[in-house]
């Protein structure tokens, strides 16, 4: 994800030189903005502990007085109650960089608990309700530089997704090219375009009597005039390409997880780009006479690069955590000033956090459409865009074998250069982040504390808290690329079977137009997903109930409504799904504390390639028409589970996982009385069996108050 300095500049936190604004500013000062009304300033006012930091001014010196005084808060603020004066009164929370006492820097160095707690005071408790109803507008007053910076850097974030969706999405409509190129392996079972191109007997439907009447050998058949061996493929080879893929992701989810953790997360990603590399490496270049042994090498080196792209999961989601809990203890030594920008940095990057993965996640639609236009591109320069038979050496396909095996080649080749690029990166520019270090100082930490073995019982602890909230992540995710992948993966045959006669060209015509509507769908979700009325859960619920509408639809008129019907419910089903394609990615990756985002993540994401393994087993053995029924059954199951087992974090800051996190750790999960305990937030199934704490908008004082009180602050328990 950007950097907090990448969003900074472009939200207007910092100039173009990369220097905080002067605060009145950055919050908003109409005077300060040359008079405009827009943006930050119309969306944020100062934290209420802004102006409580007037009461440290003793600890300053003159200069820093002056400095204070100069910051012109708007005064569209009111003045602190007395309550509130009491409360301040009562915490005294020193200013970091002026206090060098040895209980304030143990409170704030050793002290895990209210490390967490206190950014999310920060985050929860000193803005007014009425402050958290507007948004920072996107690109306010940013520089032409900032807004590309901005861009590039949702770019290469979404890099693993895009490649991801360039070779393993699209792999429906190479499927059209081998099923083409290689009719006698892949394509058996249909009636050819060319059936005077048919040599031999035995396979396909329409195969002229004349060809199985001749006794007369030649250079293709075998003396019983059939296909040989080395041209045919049996079902169980041709599935093993998408069941190898699979379960390369799903083992390379559930394990690069422990190994970034081994090795760093730079290491992790750069020996996931070369597993990638290595993977379609072979796949564009590995050759063989034999079509059967082709397949098979190519389904074991897919699994290869699947399990460099099952690492881009959870190294994803780990590496945007640690950042967040590397700015939360970073913040706790800034002088008040910056504080309150990192503060207001935090708040803006919590009210559009579902927009940046969104965006980021959007990668995924992206490199669909473009390996769509490559491969159509391929098609038509190749001169295969239809069936000829009347040229000489074509299949029974009526295309050239030879012209079809470049095209699948030269697609596989782009997606070569493109990992390629992403491996140089890595290995050359990227540097392993300090939110690595960050998050191994605090294990280690509460190692020392506990001991190794009272540590691991205690992470044991936490994820059998954090598991029944997989059901809502994962069971979604699972039944959703039930029907993503499924369809993704079987697009060809299926549109095939709606555009029945249709040529190569018009077939990977309509993919692209589909693609293209499911990359609209990303970008609107991203525009609606962090909108107060609406959120994450709103989205999902409503994109599973239309989608089960459409495909049930679909499957009920697929005999007998035109051809145009078809596709335009197809195109339809494409577009508003997304709503739950990209909600299920958002939801997982803000739903568990830092140390287990990446787990829980990877776990989440597994589950859902289990669900797209399921699908490429079942829908096999399934006509089109049962595909959408089944379809639609997954998407009723879908939204019940959303409706069940899942919670909206919108506008929640992640620093309140890792405080409830803390307090579960200390055994005082009590204590913990946050904004995860509220309502809004909590899952049906949470909230009817009582699965959550109390809610006090208070409760951080109180117990930050109860901290300062004890003899020593080395133990939190």
């Amino acid at each position: 994800e950007p950097s907090d300095k990448d969003f900074a500049r472009t939200f207007h936190f910092l100039d173009e030189h990369g220097d905080p604004l002067p605060l009145s500013t950055s919050i908003g000062e109409a005077s300060s903005l040359g008079g405009s009304s827009k943006g930050l300033g119309a969306s944020f006012k100062p934290p209420r502990n802004l102006s409580g930091s007037m009461r440290h001014r003793k600890t300053m010196s003159s200069s820093e007085e002056g400095h204070l005084a100069s910051l012109q808060l708007p005064s569209h603020r009111r003045s602190l109650s007395s309550s509130e004066e009491g409360r301040l009164s009562s915490l005294q929370l020193p200013s970091h960089r002026h206090v060098k006492s040895a209980s304030a820097y143990s409170l704030f160095s050793e002290n895990t608990l209210v490390q967490s707690v206190l950014m999310a005071e920060g985050m929860t408790d000193s803005q007014d309700d009425d402050d958290l109803h507007e948004m920072p507008l996107p690109y306010v007053k940013g520089s032409v530089k900032a807004k590309i910076t901005w861009f590039g850097c949702i770019c290469l974030a979404g890099v693993g997704m895009f490649v991801e969706a360039y070779v393993i999405i699209t792999t429906g409509q190479v499927k059209t090219v081998w099923h083409t190129g290689y009719p006698e392996c892949w394509d058996s079972m249909n009636d050819q375009a060319c059936p005077d191109k048919i040599v031999c007997c035995g396979l396909f439907p329409n195969t002229p009597e004349e060809v199985c009447s001749t006794t007369t050998p030649n250079e293709v058949c075998t003396d019983q005039n059939t296909y040989p061996d080395s041209l045919t493929c049996s079902d169980s080879q041709l599935v093993a390409v998408s069941y190898a893929e699979f379960a390369g992701i799903m083992a390379g989810m559930v394990s690069f997880g422990w190994i970034a953790d081994q090795i760093g997360r730079k290491n992790a990603g750069t020996l996931t780009s070369i597993l990638m590399i290595i993977g379609l490496g072979v796949m564009t270049f590995a050759d063989s006479s034999n079509v059967s042994t082709l397949f098979l090498v190519f389904s074991i080196f897919f699994g290869v690069f699947g399990l460099g792209v099952g690492g881009e999961y959870p190294l994803t989601a780990t590496q945007a955590s640690e950042r967040s809990a590397q700015s939360a203890e970073d913040a706790l030594w800034d002088d008040e000033e910056k504080r309150q920008h990192r503060l207001l940095l935090e708040k803006a990057k919590t009210d559009r956090r579902g927009e940046t993965i969104s965006l980021v996640f959007a990668m995924q639609g992206v490199g669909a459409v473009v390996g769509s236009l490559f491969l159509i591109a391929f098609i038509y320069f190749s001169n295969q865009t239809r069936a000829d038979c009347s040229n000489v050496g074509v299949t029974s396909s009526g295309n050239d074998k030879s012209a079809l095996e470049s095209v699948w080649r030269s697609f596989y080749f782009i997606g070569l250069i493109f990992v390629l690029m992403l491996f140089v990166y890595r290995f050359l520019v990227l540097e392993e982040g300090e939110g690595y270090n960050a998050v191994l100082a605090r294990r280690y930490r509460r190692e020392a504390k506990y001991g190794k073995t009272e540590a691991k019982n205690l992470r044991k602890k936490a994820f059998e808290f954090y598991l029944p909230r997989l059901v809502g992540t994962g069971g979604n995710w699972f039944v959703w690329d039930v029907t993503f992948y499924g369809l993704k993966l079987y697009s060809g045959p299926i549109f095939r079977d709606i555009n029945r006669g249709g040529d190569l060209i018009v077939h990977n015509g309509y993919l692209l137009l589909n693609n293209i509507c499911a990359l609209a769908g990303y970008y609107v979700v991203a525009k609606l997903i962090d909108r107060r009325s609406i959120g994450r859960k709103k989205i999902q619920m409503f994109s599973f109930g239309m989608c089960a509408l459409l495909f049930m639809l679909t499957a009920g008129v697929f005999n007998s409504a035109p051809t145009g019907a078809i596709i335009f419910l197809f195109f339809a089903a494409s577009f508003i799904g997304q709503g739950v394609n990209v909600t299920t990615y958002v939801i997982a990756a803000e739903m568990y504390p830092t140390e287990l985002r990446g787990t829980f993540h990877g776990l989440s994401a597994f589950l859902g390639k289990l669900g797209a393994l399921v699908a490429t087993v079942i829908f096999g053995y399934l006509t089109t028409e049962q595909i959408f029924w089944v379809c639609g059954g997954c998407a009723i199951a879908g939204g019940v589970c959303t409706y069940l087992f899942t919670a909206d974090l919108s506008h929640v800051s992640l620093a309140e996982h890792d405080a409830q996190l803390e307090l579960l750790l200390a055994g005082r999960l009590d204590r913990y009385q946050g904004k995860l305990n509220h309502r809004d937030h909590l899952s049906n199934f949470e909230l009817w069996t009582g699965r959550h704490g109390k809610y006090d908008p208070g409760w951080v004082h109180k117990l930050v108050r109860d901290e300062r009180k004890k003899p020593t602050h080395h133990d939190t328990r």
